[in-house]
């Protein structure tokens, strides 16, 4: 109430003020951030209609609930003002409405899509020259299941054997919102499997035989002769994204990729060449001294478009690799030097040849949520997800050999479809920086006071977080990640200026400026849209 009172009696002065001479300018100015401060603090309602106007007051209402506006409907903004004026609303995203008439009188305005949120300000000027403006906070309802927000691309790397492709199959890929899958040429069915993808709407990227070494130190006239023909039943097929010529090479490789890529330019000049680096390892692995030299020579040499590795660092008890940090920050900074989307990976089955060595964990909700979101932080563009059927390296898949489902194709599922929520953050985004905030293993640089915006005093929580600051379309976030994914955490944030946090299911919560707690699960992140 006491706000109230004091919005009405600064709005009166306003417009009694409005006609003073120079010498008052300054004043009146202070008096109007006043008076915007504390607009800002009325929410919009609905007037009663059994309730007069106070006169000489200017009132800005909307017809429905703050938060409550479906993309492709409209908004009307209801204005009662002290005399005849010109009214003008505008907003992000281009929506734009004036009205001229009576001191009583609406505007109502279409949503556009793609829908975000959006700042809308009406601006009054009277027939007298005064003039006023308010500013109204509009958060589009927006679910998961609207197609206008953008989604991160999904991968379903080694997706099915011949005997496992069918139909059903590849739907229920399609409604784990996987996008693309890789599909092996070598097998005698690749056109069929390449019709089940288009069917369900999901693009191929074809594996042409490199991967395994077929076509390794041979440029032969008949191995010529055999691309060519594999090219040709491909390059005109709609769902066909491009082609995949070799996993995790060394150094010494990079000549002989580039002599094929260069021929696949000719022979389909339209679809992208697909190489996949390895994560850091031994210099007689990687053929370089050092992981950012392995990089840098592909990343360079090739006409690659898209910068694609794996890593897959989640070990048993909370563990993850200490190299990982550093992979995604190498492999994200070429990236982006070199105008390239970030290609990453996550681990939908378990390793277990590898368990004894390395105590890979079997993949979970919050443990896939993890590597996601932490790739979505370095800026990933698409997440690959290895693998979706059982290839012989594991006891755990998606599905199995023989056909059989299993609960990591549910965790699967649930962990894409939640990521997809806030993938509108992400899509396209510019990743400013990232640090680290408690006891994670990284090389990059702590998180520090002097890297929050203005709108951001401080933070803390409560192990350990991975902290990313992402520009996207003008809008500015910051993205928390859970660093320790078998345990929920807490984040205390202080803002020097109201925020809104977006929550896993993609709405938005506005916070007040001060001191916040908020909950931090296992595997989830935190995301805060600043300005």
């Amino acid at each position: 109430m006491e706000v109230r009172r004091t919005f009405i009696i600064l709005a009166a002065f306003l417009i009694a003020a409005a006609s003073c001479n120079k010498e008052d300018k300054l004043r009146l100015e202070r008096l109007q951030g006043e008076f915007d401060s504390l607009q800002s603090q009325v929410v919009p309602t609905v007037p009663d209609p059994s309730v007069e106007p106070v006169p000489g007051e200017y009132r800005f209402t909307f017809d429905k609930e703050l938060y409550g506006v479906d993309a492709g409907s409209s908004v009307t903004i209801n204005y009662t003002l002290p005399e005849e004026s010109t009214v003008e609303v505008t907003a992000k995203g281009g929506w734009s409405a004036t009205a001229t008439g009576g001191a009583e009188g609406s505007i109502t305005i279409t949503v556009p899509d793609p829908v975000r949120f959006s700042e809308v300000v009406v601006t009054a000027t009277s027939v007298t020259g005064r003039h006023t403006a308010a500013t109204l906070p509009v958060m589009v309802r927006d679910p998961y299941s609207d197609a206008t927000r953008p989604k991160i691309d999904a991968m379903g790397y080694y997706s099915f054997k011949p005997w496992n492709a069918t139909l059903e199959n590849y739907q229920k890929l399609a409604d784990a919102g996987i996008t693309m899958v890789t599909v092996e040429t070598d097998e005698e069915d690749y056109l069929h499997q390449m019709d089940l993808a288009r069917a369900v709407g999901i693009k191929v990227l074809a594996i042409i035989g490199w991967a395994t070494g077929s076509w390794y130190d041979s440029m032969s006239e008949e191995s010529l002769k055999r691309l060519k023909d594999l090219i040709d039943s491909l390059k005109d097929r709609p769902e066909l994204y491009g082609y995949h010529i070799c996993d995790e090479p060394s150094v010494n490789e990079v000549f002989a990729l580039m002599a094929i890529e260069d021929r696949m330019m000719q022979l389909d000049p339209g679809h992208p060449v697909y190489v996949n680096l390895r994560p850091n390892g031994s210099s007689e692995g990687m053929g370089a001294s050092t992981y950012e030299e392995y990089v840098e020579i592909f990343a360079s040499m090739m006409h690659l478009k898209q910068l694609s590795f794996d890593i897959y660092p989640v070990l048993e008890g909370g563990l993850t690799q200490s190299d990982w940090h550093m992979c995604l920050s190498t492999v994200a900074s070429a990236a982006k030097r070199y105008g390239m989307p970030l290609w990453t990976f996550a681990a939908s089955c378990w390793i277990d040849k590898e368990a004894v060595l390395l105590h890979r964990a079997k993949p979970n909700v919050a443990n896939i949520l993890l590597q996601v979101y932490t790739n979505l932080a370095y800026g990933a563009q698409m997440v690959q997800y290895f693998t979706i059927q059982d290839y012989g390296g594991t006891s755990y898949a998606p599905i199995m050999r023989d056909g059989t489902w299993t609960q990591a194709y549910d965790d699967l599922k649930t962990a894409n479809l939640t990521m997809q929520k806030r993938a509108f953050v992400f899509k396209g985004c510019n990743v400013i920086k990232i640090r680290q905030l408690g006891n994670a293993e990284s090389h990059e640089n702590a998180l520090s006071i002097l890297d929050f915006p203005p709108e951001i005093k401080s933070m803390w929580v409560s192990s350990s977080a991975t902290v990313s600051f992402v520009e996207n379309g003008g809008d500015r976030y910051m993205a928390v990640v859970n660093n320790y994914w078998p345990i929920d955490q807490v984040i205390a944030i202080e803002l020097n200026e109201p925020a809104y946090l977006i929550g896993s299911d993609g709405q938005f919560q506005e916070l007040d400026a001060g001191i916040t707690h908020i909950s931090l699960p296992m595997g989830d992140m935190v995301v805060i849209k600043y300005r």
